[in-house]
This record gives structure tokens, C-alpha cells and sequence, in this order.
């Protein structure tokens, strides 16, 4: 419904019904229709004056202003477009994206029924002729299907009230309690839900609810379908999706596709989902929506055994990406980096280092990630040490592993607060800085990194990191010196394999990433220094790292949620070793160095 839009403009499109003629002045309500019922928009009230009918809010919740203009009717269609305006208890004032309203009389003179939202997620909505002059918020006229379905959203937010006092709880031995309940309420979530979708499937396949439970089961890569499930949901969905119109019918295909395509247990079904899709592209679509496409393709046809065809698309794909990668080179960052001046205390000799928590599948992450990469620009690694930890945050991302996630963990458990989601960023182990933001707010990231990251540069540390890697094919060898070490505190020496740059094109378009945490040969854990003086050797065998990394996400892809495209990045040509001493008993990185891996001499810092 319009009081939730927040993207790009709406536009809602007939339904394929008996029209008759255009709605008769009166007061109509606009709704949407969920698994719940319809939930109330505002109430319009249509007039005619002088031969020409106009369409004004009569009615619209508290708080929030709607207008409507560009209103036209006919027997075949009735357009408008509403801009909303909402008021924040505080006063803080919103507005949202104008949106636009194209749907058909019904034969009945009193509905409308077609489709809203986005074009990929559409939404049903109609328009009912009405005789009252305001409405309550409350959902209505569900009937058996939404009871039924209510009870899907109440197990769906089993766990949430759970999460909000492991967030604010400060004792451990109760956060360790609650750890355990949200672990078992998701478990319940897990097991249940299958066996409630498949109930209002089957006692209301013609209603919305229906529809949705089938979509929700197709959703959950977890759920396992029997023999020819998976094509009676798809026809549960395509039939209540023609009541509301060619859009939605269209729309709902786009999202059938991106769920089956994944997919390995349902055959060609994902195939013939997304190839009506590809056969509609238009060749002058924008390189990325073309890409996109494409790679759900190949998914698709790679997860049906259709491994020739799968080649085709693939080097279709790799003409496309080169266009790509050559437009986000000239535009990424969109502002010019400085270079860093130097530190003004010639005996400040310590390394600050920025640690990023982010995700591929992040829209708020993409200011972070530019800015981080923009620091790479500014500073030398004497001064800055960067590091990349990829998170499942908001969806499968595979650049991440056992590693990062056990980063998170460390971070998360000495900083609950600080640290909720990605992106995150912490500074010599402290955070700071914490969100995000879109590609216009990068820049803005980058001086608000940069007034940390300066005053840092003026500390001294008493210690000291030397190191080499060097590699003969596969094979690693990590030799790394300390120094200076203080005996208070719990201080650790921690390794980090890092991949230079990693292309991967996630749901935010970022194309590249940088400094990449791959492994942490040694353990995430870290090694104990007990002197002050020591050294370590560690050998690392990328082949078996890779052979790690596929196997983790196979098994995420598996029993977590699938990834949306087969891109599996490993080829870690350029790898880097970073050498962390840190205080557990604080969190504080003392000091940090980076070097090459590389067959000939080390650089040492």
C-alpha cells in the first residue's frame, strides 16, 4: 500500500477483467490486498463538474497528507498519481516517491482491482466504492485464509523478541540463555513453518494466502519439496496472480525465477521460469540489468544439467562484464582521494588499522566499501592497515567463511552494541564510525574515516612486526618476527590471508572488493605471546584453503539459503599476509603490518 513505498515509483496496471464503464462519482477506498485481508490506504472521492471527472483525498490516516493529480478515467482504465507526505511524532517530516495508479473498472461499477509496486516485486491493490468517510488502520475482510495465515507471522516472529534482549542484555550468563532459546526458537521456526505453509496451501489455494504460502515454501531453500511439489505450487501462484492483471502476472514470473533459479531440487522449472525473462530483454537494456539476468540464467541452467547452454550464457556474460568493468573504473570513487601528508610527530611509528565488516548483499554498505577502497589510494601500508571481513549480512555472500564470521563473533561478544550489523567499522580495535549509506554519501564516509584515522597516526607503540611470505604454487610459507610485546594484558598474534582484489558483483553493483579476508592461518582464535620477544612460521596451502572455502559454501548454499548467482571467486592470484598483535583482554590492536606474498624478497614493516 502507498504508505509503504519507499523506492521507485509505483505504477499499478489493470487486471484482466470485464470492464463495463468508468467508476461512478462516489467515495472509493484504496487498499491493499494481503494474505491478511485488505489493509487501507486512504479514501478517495471522485466528482464530475462540467463533464470532467476529478478525483480528491477525502480521507487519509493521521499524521500522514496524500494528494492526487493526473487523475483520468475510462471504461478501460482509471489513472492517478498519489504523492504521500508523512509527520513523525517528533515533526520530522517525509516524503515519499509519487506514485502512479493505472487500473480497470470492474463490471460490477464498484472496484478497480490491479497491481502496485515496484515492476520485479508487485504488489495486488484495488480501489472498492464506499460509503464511509474514514477508516482505522485495521486489516479486514480476510476471512478463513488470513486466520489461517496469521499463524505463519506469528511463528515467523518467534525469535525476534528474543534478539532484542540478547541485544540489550549485559550479564553473560544470561545472554548465554537466551542464546540457547533463540537457537531453539529458530529450530522451531525451521521445523514448523514447512508444515503451516503447506496447510493453507492446501485448504485455500485460490486466495492470496495461498498464493503467498506457496511462494514462501518455494522461498525457504531448506524446504524440501516432494516429487512434482515444487509445479503445483508454481500453478497455485500463476492462477490467483491472473486476478490481478498482466503486470502482476509478470512481475510474479520475475519472482518465481529468482527462486527456482537457485534451486537444485526442482528441475527445469527454474529454466523455464527465467527464460520468458531473457527471450523479453531488450538489447539496449543497461549492461548491469542485462548481466544480471543472465547469470540467474546461467544458474539456472547449470542447476538443470543443461551444462552446454549454461557455457553460451556464460560467455555472453564475460562480453558484458568487460563494458562493465571499464564504466566502474571511471567512476569509482566519485570524488578524488588525498594523499595523506605525513605524520607531523617523526617518532609516531605506529600502524592504524581500519577492519570493515560488510557484505556484497548490502545496499547500505556501498558508501563504506568505496571509501574504504578510497583510503587504499590515500595511505601507505606503513600507516594504514586495511582489512575486509564479509558477512551473510542481509544475504549470502560468497566471500565469506569460518574466519569472518568468527571475527564477527569476537567483536560482537566485546561490543554488542557497537557492532549490530554491516556495515561496521572498527579502528585499532575499537569502533567507530559505524553505517553506511548509498554511492552520494562515499564521500562523506571518507572524511569521517580520515578524521580518525589522522590523530591515530600520531601514537607511538613499542612494538615492532617484521615478516615475509613467499609462495611456490600453492604453497605458502609465513615467517613473522615481534618484538616489544607488553606482558600485561592478553596479548595475541593473529594471521590473516588477504586477497588483494576480489571481482564479484553482488545486489549493491559493487564490482570489486579489496583486501579480502580469505583464512586465518593459525586459527581465528589467535597464538598467545608470552614474551616479548618471539617469532612464528606458518605454511599455507591456497589449494586447500580453496577446497575449504567451497565446501563451506556448499554446505551454507545447502542448509542456510542458496547464493544468487553459481560466481564462486577463489582464484587468489594476489594474496597478502597481515600480522596482527591484539589485546583480548581489551580488544585493542596494539599494531599490525602487511606484506606481499610473492616468490622472490619479502617487504617488511
Amino acid at each position: 500500500m502507498f504508505r509503504t513505498v519507499t523506492a521507485a515509483a509505483v505504477t499499478l496496471v489493470a487486471a484482466a477483467i470485464t470492464s463495463a464503464a468508468p467508476p461512478p462519482d462516489g467515495n472509493y477506498l484504496l487498499s491493499g490486498v494481503t494474505p491478511l485481508g485488505d489493509s487501507p490506504s486512504c479514501i478517495l472521492k471522485l466528482e464530475t463538474t462540467d463533464g470532467k471527472q476529478t478525483a480528491s483525498v477525502l480521507y487519509a490516516p493521521k499524521g500522514t497528507d496524500m494528494k492526487v493529480s493526473g487523475y483520468t478515467a475510462t471504461d478501460k482504465s482509471v489513472t492517478f498519481t498519489v504523492q504521500q507526505f508523512v509527520t513523525q511524532p517528533n515533526g520530522q517530516k517525509f516524503q515519499f516517491v509519487p506514485s502512479r495508479f493505472v487500473g480497470t473498472p470492474g463490471a460490477d461499477g464498484k472496484t478497480v482491482v490491479g497491481s502496485g509496486g515496484a515492476d520485479l516485486r508487485p504488489t495486488r491493490m484495488k480501489l472498492t466504492a464506499t460509503d464511509a468517510t474514514e477508516f482505522t488502520r485495521a486489516t479486514t475482510g480476510g476471512g478463513p485464509a488470513a486466520a489461517a495465515y496469521k499463524a505463519v507471522g506469528e511463528l515467523q516472529q518467534k525469535a525476534f523478541p528474543i534478539q532484542i534482549k540478547l541485544q540489550q542484555e549485559k550479564d553473560p550468563a544470561v545472554k548465554k540463555e537466551l542464546l540457547k532459546q533463540l537457537a531453539d526458537a529458530r529450530q522451531e521456526v525451521t521445523e514448523k513453518m514447512p508444515v503451516l505453509l503447506r496447510e493453507v496451501v492446501a485448504k485455500h489455494p485460490d486466495s492470496v494466502a495461498g498464493a503467498e504460502a506457496a511462494m514462501g515454501l518455494l522461498r525457504v531453500p531448506t524446504t524440501k519439496l516432494a516429487a512434482g511439489e515444487a509445479q503445483k505450487l508454481v500453478g497455485v501462484i500463476r492462477k490467483q496472480g491472473e486476478v490481478y492483471g498482466k503486470r502482476f502476472v509478470d512481475g510474479t514470473e520475475r519472482q518465481l525465477a529468482d527462486i527456482l533459479a537457485p534451486r537444485t531440487d526442482v528441475g527445469d522449472l527454474g529454466v523455464k521460469a527465467i527464460e520468458p525473462v531473457v527471450k523479453a530483454m531488450k538489447a539496449d537494456a543497461p549492461a548491469a540489468d542485462r548481466v544480471a539476468t543472465l547469470q540467474l540464467y546461467e544458474t539456472a541452467l547449470k542447476n538443470a544439467g543443461m551444462t552446454a547452454k549454461a557455457k553460451g550464457v556464460e560467455a555472453e556474460i564475460a562480453k558484458l562484464e568487460t563494458v562493465l568493468d571499464e564504466e566502474y573504473h571511471k567512476t569509482v570513487p566519485p570524488f578524488k582521494p588525498d594523499a595523506f601528508a605525513g605524520r607531523k610527530d617523526s617518532k609516531a611509528n605506529r600502524a592504524v588499522v581500519m577492519e570493515l565488516f560488510t557484505g556484497a548483499q548490502c545496499p547500505p554498505c556501498v558508501a563504506a566499501d568505496v571509501a574504504f577502497d578510497a583510503l587504499g589510494k590515500s595511505y601507505g601500508s606503513k600507516d594504514l592497515v586495511l582489512i575486509q571481513y564479509h558477512m551473510h549480512i542481509p544475504g549470502p555472500d560468497p566471500l565469506t567463511n569460518k574466519g569472518t564470521i568468527a571475527r564477527w563473533d569476537y567483536y560482537r561478544e566485546r561490543f554488542p552494541e557497537g557492532i549490530r550489523g554491516t556495515p561496521s567499522t572498527l579502528f585499532n580495535g575499537t569502533p567507530k564510525a559505524g553505517g553506511g549509506g548509498g554511492m552520494a554519501n562515499a564521500e562523506a564516509k571518507y572524511g569521517a574515516y580520515t578524521n580518525i584515522i589522522n590523530p591515530l597516526l600520531e601514537e607511538s607503540t613499542s612494538v615492532k612486526l617484521t615478516g615475509k611470505a613467499t609462495r611456490t604454487g600453492d604453497k605458502v610459507e609465513i615467517g613473522v618476527e615481534y618484538a616489544g610485546v607488553p606482558t600485561a594484558g592478553e596479548p595475541k598474534l593473529r594471521l590473516l590471508l588477504v586477497e588483494d582484489t576480489v571481482k564479484y558483483v553482488g545486489s549493491n553493483k559493487l564490482r570489486f572488493h579489496h583486501a579480502v579476508v580469505r583464512a586465518m592461518p593459525g586459527g581465528a582464535a589467535g597464538t598467545a605471546l608470552k614474551a616479548a620477544t618471539g617469532k612464528q612460521a606458518v605454511s599455507v596451502d591456497v589449494s586447500q584453503v580453496r577446497a575449504e572455502l567451497s565446501k563451506y559454501l556448499d554446505d551454507f548454499a545447502a542448509n542456510e539459503r542458496p547464493f544468487p548467482t553459481s560466481a564462486r571467486p577463489l582464484e587468489m592470484a594476489k594474496l597478502q599476509v597481515i600480522a596482527l598483535v591484539q589485546d583480548d583482554a581489551t580488544g585493542e590492536v596494539l599494531h599490525a603490518a602487511r606484506f606481499d606474498v610473492g616468490p622472490r624478497g619479502p617487504q617488511s614493516e
